[in-house]
């Protein structure tokens, strides 16, 4: 955030400035500014195919998002005491930060990794066909996931 008594026209002199500090850092990979964020529309479908702007402005709140957005690089996490085990804040636009497990087990499952991007709204119709109960896609936002590395597909 800039502070509120920068005057009105000495700001665009701030932010490039800030900009350019920013972008001599090594570990920052792009700055985006609040009028770049709000210009830019938001994507559907897996985020894994989107730009660094994209994703960034996925999360962009114009009433609550800052004058300026901070790209690091990957790999580079800002835990101030890495000692206490952290290695992740699920807070990156990078996808090995943005990714969360989840685990589904039932007796007789065998192992599997689902390789595509997964969103939360596919929980519900993954678990809707395992235990049998339709679910109108029409009526849902998510997809059904295979849980079954096999031939057959646990999606009914």
């Amino acid at each position: 955030y800039l502070k509120t008594d920068v005057p009105a026209d000495k700001r665009a002199t701030v932010l490039g400035d800030s900009i350019a500090v920013f972008m001599k850092h090594p570990d920052v990979e792009k700055v985006f500014t609040k009028a770049e964020l709000a210009a830019q529309s938001v994507r559907k479908g897996q985020p894994e195919n989107w730009t660094l702007i994209e994703r960034a402005a996925a999360s962009f709140d114009a009433k609550r998002s800052g004058d300026l957005l901070v790209i690091l690089k990957s790999r580079v996490t800002p835990i101030p005491d890495p000692t206490r085990g952290y290695v992740a804040t699920h807070g990156s636009i990078w996808d090995y930060d943005r990714r969360v497990p989840m685990l589904f087990w039932w007796p007789g499952a065998k192992g599997y990794e689902q390789p595509l991007g997964v969103e939360t709204v596919d929980i519900l119709p993954t678990l809707a066909s395992l235990i049998g109960l339709p679910v109108p896609a029409s009526e849902i936002d998510g997809r059904c996931l295979d849980l079954d590395a096999g031939a057959a597909s646990t999606c009914k």
